[in-house]
């Protein structure tokens, strides 16, 4: 058994901006030092064992959790009282994905020692892996197969949700990060080709809670069969369906009332390649929502392209910038939907932006310093052409692994 994590602190701030009509109709400045979801990563905890079984069969598990707020001593548990979170990623809740598991709406999450993985399987030589319990969306491997800044939790890449006092109000992540309940599945490495499939099934009715099921199936496919490169597509589809459920204002149960049954599709390709001096990473990926009718409510396209760079044996320098659009011309029966789906309450067409910047100096092979620097924006068109909102963040920390 190997126990493995890293601690991420920072110091970090973050600017959220909306302006409507050429008014600045809120500005919203946060600061915080020693935020667990540091800007670099996310500090986290985890035990991973292997027992081998002879004729090339094996047995594993991991389980991992994150470490949200360890810089004030939270160590609570996962809340559902609230509904679209700042941060689908992490600590994410049974219900989060039962009651939308997709990147439209999440439950919010406390103070954390949430799981992230929770995981057991049997590995052959010859038949490949299976996994069942919490873990990694495939298309969330996918998506970050094509990051220059793998991940991180600053503004700047469509990949960031924001975290506590470093919130994104111009979010566009397209996926949840973690599936509860899943079966995957790796084929073996046939020629550098391994292909993923993945299903979770789930279904919640707790008393305050709409009744809702979840039926999520992706696939993936990986090569790598080429010295330098790795080449990376998956598709995610997801059904969601809620039996209203009454209930007070800003409760739960309200919200859930107010949600309809769709469809989501993700669509992901992306890439990196080592030319040795540089390394590229480039990224398309769509999300797409629709009714059980196949009325559309909102499809957003995004490409990132970004590199990565070692200028000296200590010093790696990252940089990307993102460009994408949002058909937004659903229903308006679909307004309650959040983050990549919503502007100023109501769905719209718009132009998504963004670029980052970053540096990490490596003290040791665990030990790193860094300083990353992001801004995105949503712009609306159409109806809403004057309307944008934008948020930029920055964080300078220490990240240390073992």
């Amino acid at each position: 058994m190997t126990v493995y994590g890293n601690l991420d602190i920072a110091g970090a701030s973050a600017q959220n901006k909306t302006t409507s009509a050429g008014v600045v109709s809120a500005d919203a400045k946060m600061r915080t030092t020693g935020n667990g979801d540091g800007g670099l990563s996310t500090s986290v905890f985890g035990l991973r064992g292997t027992e081998d079984l002879g004729g090339g069969t094996a047995a594993f598990f991991n389980l991992e959790y994150d470490l949200v707020d360890i810089g004030t001593g939270g160590n609570g548990t996962n809340t559902s009282s609230t509904v679209a979170d700042a941060n689908p990623s992490a600590g994410a809740s049974s219900v989060a994905n039962a009651t939308a598991g997709t990147a439209n709406q999440n439950t919010s999450y406390a103070n954390g020692f949430g799981a992230r993985l929770a995981f057991i399987g049997l590995s052959d030589k010859g038949l490949g892996e299976l996994r069942l319990g919490r873990q990694a969306q495939l298309i969330h491997t996918v998506i970050a197969n094509g990051l220059a800044g793998a991940g991180n939790n600053v503004a700047g890449s469509f990949y960031s949700a924001g975290t506590n006092s470093m919130l994104n109000s111009a979010s566009i992540r397209p996926h949840l990060v973690f599936v509860n309940r899943a079966v995957t599945y790796f084929s073996p490495n046939m020629g550098g080709l391994v292909l993923g499939l993945q299903t979770s099934n789930q279904y919640v009715s707790p008393s305050a809670i709409a009744s809702t099921s979840t039926n999520e199936s992706s696939a993936s496919l990986t090569f790598t069969g080429i010295k330098n490169l790795n080449v990376q597509a998956a598709i995610t589809k997801v059904h969601n369906n809620t039996s209203p459920a009454t209930g007070s204002t800003g409760t739960v149960a309200a919200t859930v009332a107010a949600q309809t049954s769709n469809n989501v599709q993700l669509t992901a390709l992306t890439a990196n390649y080592n030319f040795g001096s540089v390394q590229a990473f480039g990224a398309a990926v769509r999300n797409s929502t629709s009714s059980l009718a196949g009325v559309n409510f909102a499809k957003t396209t995004t490409y990132e392209l970004g590199a990565r760079a070692p200028v000296t044996k200590a010093v790696t320098l990252f940089a990307s910038a993102f460009t994408g659009n949002r058909d937004g011309s659903g229903t308006a029966a679909t307004s309650t939907l959040t983050g990549s789906n919503a502007i100023t309450g109501a769905l719209g067409d718009a132009d998504v932006s963004g670029y980052q910047l970053g540096s990490i100096y490596s003290l040791s092979k665990r030990s790193s310093l860094y300083a990353i620097y992001g801004n995105q924006a949503i712009k609306g068109k159409s109806a809403q052409s004057t309307y944008k909102t934008e948020s930029t963040g920055m964080a300078i920390g220490v990240r240390h692994s073992f």
